[in-house]
């Protein structure tokens, strides 16, 4: 008889304890992927939208323009549009463009609330400093705070709130202070 030798393949119980390991370290990059991705995405939004705001008033534009400006620029990442809901329709060929540029439009915070409203509009805002010839605008979004920022958090690589704030910041010339007194 031939000596019997050990077997090399893994039982099947093993097998399974190490797929459900690879699968669980899988998940958890590809959530920490996203999260950054998000994040990364966001902060480019929100420094564009306060150079949006920043431009506006540097032109002149009061407080409604800008933060009208800002809320547009943030769309990608606002999460779930409110408004218009189940009761307006949009017509199929226009769509979001159509309802932005009416939004950008509108004349009061009433009316534009009306047109266009969305979840993530209720963290964002912005304030304006002018000083020495320049505008600066400084902007914060608030944005939930992900499974991958709590699982972080239970090992002490961060704070574990129910948002995290993102916040960018930009200048421009304030040509306004030459033609109009503010």
């Amino acid at each position: 008889m031939p000596p019997c030798r050990a077997s090399t393949r893994p039982r099947r119980g093993q097998a399974m304890v190490e797929s459900l390991i690879v699968l669980l370290f899988l998940v958890a990059a590809f959530l920490f992927l996203y999260d950054f991705a998000f994040g990364a995405v966001a902060r480019l939004l929100l420094e564009n939208g306060a150079a949006s705001a920043a431009r506006a008033d540097a032109v002149g534009l009061n407080g409604f323009q800008r933060e009208k400006s800002l809320r547009v620029g943030m769309i990608p990442v606002s999460g779930r549009r409110l408004v218009p809901g189940d009761g307006r329709a949009v017509a199929p060929g226009a769509g979001e463009l159509a309802l932005v540029r009416t939004y950008l439009q509108a004349r009061d915070w009433a009316e534009a609330d009306g047109i266009l409203d969305y979840e993530g509009w209720r963290g964002l805002s912005h304030d304006v400093r002018r000083s020495g010839g320049t505008c600066r605008v400084r902007a914060a979004f608030e944005t939930p705070t992900t499974l991958p920022r709590r699982l972080g958090a239970l090992f002490g690589l961060g704070t574990a709130g129910p948002t995290r704030t993102l916040a960018a910041e930009w200048a421009v010339e304030d040509h306004a202070s030459l033609y109009l007194a503010r």
